[in-house]
């Protein structure tokens, strides 16, 4: 928003091109950008514009309903290439990475909070994924839903999972990505290193002590 511009009259353009709409309560959220703007459902009037801010927390048991829907989002999908249908992550070599999470004590996640929506999330399991080390190391999944992404909210969930890994008492942990999927260069700032180049993908990891 310039300095000349009537707040009000920028947050009711904003709506207009908002790329997600929810409501909660007595309240629209609408995000645009990097902004989160609430309305009032009843009378249309704004209440507030900041900018987009999650907060991040452990993942409770109460959020385990948000996983298909993270699963969804952290699947690679080519720039040229279109959306799967919802139903991939019901596939086994897939539904594993959310099936009875909790069950085990290695599973461990943190989710990004936004005016009570769950907009982004960071798991591990150990289990036979594709990017298996061995049965001490837990393997990451993490998503951010569209339009949510580049924010930084993937770093901050990851700064908190890796410390309550480390609380754990995990020495290190592991990664599956596509080896033309963008996130690789996201990982290498976070510390994974490659440590096998496979046909399509590379697994990845990081020490955490």
């Amino acid at each position: 928003m310039a300095l000349e511009e009537d707040p009000i009259q920028w947050c009711h353009a904003a709506k207009r091109q908002a790329h997600t709409i929810s409501k909660r309560g007595k309240n629209w959220y609408v995000y645009t950008g990097s902004a989160a703007i609430t309305i009032n459902a009843n009378n249309l009037c704004v209440i507030t514009a900041h900018k987009i801010n999650p907060k991040v927390r452990y993942m409770g048991e109460a959020d385990y309903g948000c996983l298909p829907e993270q699963l969804y989002y952290a699947i690679y999908v080519p720039e040229d290439g279109s959306q799967p249908p919802r139903e991939v992550v019901n596939a086994p070599e897939i539904f594993i990475y959310i099936e009875d999470f909790g069950a085990s004590p290695a599973d461990t996640g943190v989710v990004a909070e936004q005016n009570g929506q769950i907009i982004g999330a960071a798991w591990t399991r150990i289990i036979q994924g594709y990017g298996h080390i061995d049965n001490e190391t837990p393997e990451l999944a993490i998503s951010v839903l569209p339009g949510f992404r580049g924010l930084g909210i993937g770093t901050k969930m990851m700064a908190m999972l890796f410390g309550v890994l480390k609380k754990k008492g995990y020495l290190r942990t592991s990664l599956s990505v596509h080896k033309d999927n963008l996130a690789v260069a996201f990982y290498e700032r976070l510390g994974y290193e490659t440590v096998k180049e496979r046909d399509d993908d590379l697994l990845m990891v990081k020490r955490l002590v």
